[in-house]
């Protein structure tokens, strides 16, 4: 069956749809942003982080490296003072020995059991430092056991901040007898250790387990009892390595912190990097993904508008289509009612078959009560074609077409004439499957044709009567007049030098129309015998009938010194022969004839072959026509000039058109004024045609 018009889906689905689309795109869009975004400021950190914990790494192993060779130092003073009686002296010399190897070294000195200093390295006079911590520990506690004091002001001048490093000095008996202490600049022992962390934003300090301050690179302006206060919530445990990021207690920056616990010394060493690089970095990196993002996000809306639009627009086009094809099949359908043209599908392999619904009404059938089949249109198809019919439904299973004109009778004993067609589909495996066809109603076509072909028969008849008629006119009618003309010339004899002037002139008057009269007759008998009883059509050469006709023309051409050129193309076409000659000769002696009075007339003849035509023109330098004059040279018996001046009775070019018409040519003449000429041009097809019937 036939499709019908297609169902659009509704815009609203649609739009929908592209709303859902673009949020998905635009939430996937985000949380790939987000996690970019979160993963290079995870990693700038992280980096960071790593860094800081590798340099506190670092630093702590050279700060204990430091400590321990000094630690070292006080090891060897103590050794060398117990086993020398000249200990004090060689003690001093060692000690300042030691004191130029390392620059951070502030002093060294001795002490007492009662805290007054015995041996020294300054210049200056003996102190007495009982007070300072890294005394009253070793007195109180007398355990050999390194001690690091926190940081303090020295009492010599100029004073300077120092830490100090002791160890207690026992007697052979293992009694308490002194302290031997190592002054180590702060400020020295920091450039010394602080050189790793000079890298621009890098931050290094070394605090006791408390939180006070020793020294912090790069260098401040430090004061004994300086507490970092994230170091004092661990209340002296703090853990052995630990990092953050927060701000720093010191210059309020930003940073990330790494710490390290010297178990040893009971010191933290802390490195730190600003973050604010970082964090510009981050940012920057963050903000340019947010314009990725952003710009991303446009370029997708204004395709998903894009994509809308076009959707709208397909959706405006397929709806006007869809009108277009609803239109088209009611026009279709009107079309067809005014054609009485129906379609049918009839399946092969069931017997089934389809009718439109101009079919039930050439069949005048009720759609609601019949149900067409291939048993049902066999018994209304014509008692004397349904074998033909069947025939040719049976052979369209193998030719593939089916087209045959017949009759059908309909249930109210009417008969109508209706044309079929059909073509033959197949299946996927090559075997018949369905016939699609149609029924065209006929019926006045049919009735119409009969007209014609009995006005045919009729008008043929009548022509063939006319033709006999003016045969038998012109020839029959000829034997009165040369009677009449006869008896004239009699009397005029026989009246001799009796018959008046008067009477003579009447008896030229009958003498000459008697005369016209039979050359008209004459003239009329040649138009009438055109197509009748002369050759048949053969192939000719047209040069031979050119030369032929001026032989026929030679005297004519000698009497007026007529100059005759024949040019171009001269093939061979379907023509009779005799109508041929006839052709050219009245055409040249036209030319001939009608020239200027004292001027030897000059014709060209040239033929030309076009597509599927053969062209000539015969054209002169005679005395030309009027334009508006030009239609009537074809007419029978039409004059342009008195006869007088040019003999003929006006019916040769009446002829050769006929000859041309009757081959299938056309004719015309052409002329731009009197004196200026006449062409006169015809063509010939090449071949016969269907339509040509010359035999």
């Amino acid at each position: 069956m036939p499709k019908t018009p297609q169902v659009l889906p509704k815009s609203t689905a649609v739009n929908l749809m592209l709303l859902l689309l673009g949020m998905l795109i635009l939430l996937s869009l985000y949380l790939f942003h987000h996690s970019v975004s979160e993963s290079y400021e995870s990693r700038q950190l992280e980096r960071s982080e790593q860094s800081v914990k590798a340099i506190s790494l670092t630093q702590r192993e050279l700060v204990n490296a430091r400590l321990q060779e000094i630690d070292r130092s006080l090891l060897t003073f103590r050794r060398l003072l117990q086993s020398n009686n000249q200990a004090e002296v060689d003690l001093r010399t060692y000690m300042l020995s030691k004191q130029l190897e390392t620059p951070e070294l502030l002093d060294f000195f001795l002490l007492d059991k009662h805290g007054q200093m015995q041996v020294w390295t300054f210049e200056q006079s003996s102190l007495s430092v009982a007070d300072r911590d890294y005394f009253r520990i070793h007195q109180q506690q007398q355990i050999d056991q390194v001690y690091l004091s926190a940081p303090t002001m020295s009492r010599l001048e100029p004073s300077a901040l120092f830490i100090a490093l002791s160890r207690p000095v026992f007697s052979p008996q293992g009694e308490f007898e002194g302290v031997i202490v190592a002054a180590i600049d702060v400020y020295q022992l920091a450039e010394g250790l602080g050189r790793i962390t000079q890298q621009p934003g890098l931050t290094t300090a070394l605090l006791t387990l408390e939180g006070e301050l020793i020294y912090r690179m790069p260098l401040i302006d430090l004061q004994p009892g300086l507490m970092v206060a994230p170091v004092m919530q661990w209340q002296g445990n703090p853990p052995d390595n630990y990092s953050y990021r927060g701000a720093a207690p010191i210059d309020g920056k930003w940073r990330q912190t790494a710490y390290q616990r010297l178990n040893d010394w009971s010191l933290l060493v802390v490195v730190t990097e600003d973050l604010d690089p970082t964090l510009v970095d981050i940012a920057r990196f963050q903000r340019s993904e947010t314009y990725k993002f952003i710009a991303t996000a446009l370029l997708v809306l204004l395709s998903l508008l894009f994509c809308g639009w076009m959707v709208q627009r397909q959706r405006r086009l397929d709806q006007y289509v869809v009108e277009q094809d609803r239109l088209h099949h009611l026009r279709l359908q009107e079309v067809q009612r005014l054609a009485h043209l129906g379609y049918w599908e009839a399946d092969i392999q069931t017997g089934d078959l389809w009718w439109s619904d101009i079919i039930y009404e050439i069949f005048g059938q009720d759609p609601e009560t019949f149900k067409p089949s291939v048993e049902s249109f066999s018994a209304a198809v014509h008692p004397e074609d349904r074998e033909a019919v069947l025939a040719s439904t049976k052979a369209a299973e193998e030719l593939g077409v089916h087209d045959i004109q017949h009759r059908i009778l309909r249930p109210d004993g009417s008969m109508r004439w209706v044309h079929e067609r059909a073509r033959l589909e197949q299946n996927a495996s090559g075997q018949p499957q369905r016939l699609i066809g149609s029924v065209h109603d006929i019926t006045a076509q049919k009735q119409h044709e009969e007209a014609i072909r009995r006005q045919a028969d009729a008008l043929q008849l009548s022509n063939e009567e006319l033709e006999q008629f003016a045969y038998i006119a012109s020839h029959d009618l000829r034997q009165p007049l040369r009677m009449i003309i006869s008896f004239s010339q009699v009397i005029d004899k026989k009246l001799g030098d009796d018959c008046s002037d008067e009477v003579r002139e009447y008896l030229g008057y009958v003498t000459e129309g008697g005369q016209r009269m039979d050359d008209m007759l004459l003239s009329l008998l040649e138009y009438s015998r055109v197509g009748r009883g002369g050759e048949p059509a053969i192939w000719c050469s047209l040069k031979t009938l050119v030369d032929e006709a001026l032989i026929y023309l030679g005297p004519e051409v000698r009497k007026h010194g007529a100059s005759v050129r024949v040019e171009g193309d001269w093939p061979s076409i379907w023509i009779s022969r005799n109508e041929g000659v006839r052709l050219f000769q009245n055409l040249i002696a036209n030319a001939i004839k009608f020239h200027v009075p004292g001027q030897p007339p000059e014709v060209t003849i040239k033929g030309c072959c076009l597509e599927g035509v053969w062209e000539a023109s015969i054209c002169d330098q005679g005395i030309g026509i009027e334009p508006d004059q030009i239609e009537r040279i074809f007419k029978v018996f039409q004059r342009l000039n008195p006869r007088s001046s040019y003999t003929g009775e006006g019916i040769g070019l009446s002829v050769c058109r006929k000859i041309v018409q009757r081959h299938g040519g056309e004719i015309h003449a052409s002329s731009d004024g009197l004196g200026k000429g006449t062409c006169i041009r015809f063509s010939l097809p090449c071949s016969p045609t269907e339509e040509l019937n010359i035999a």
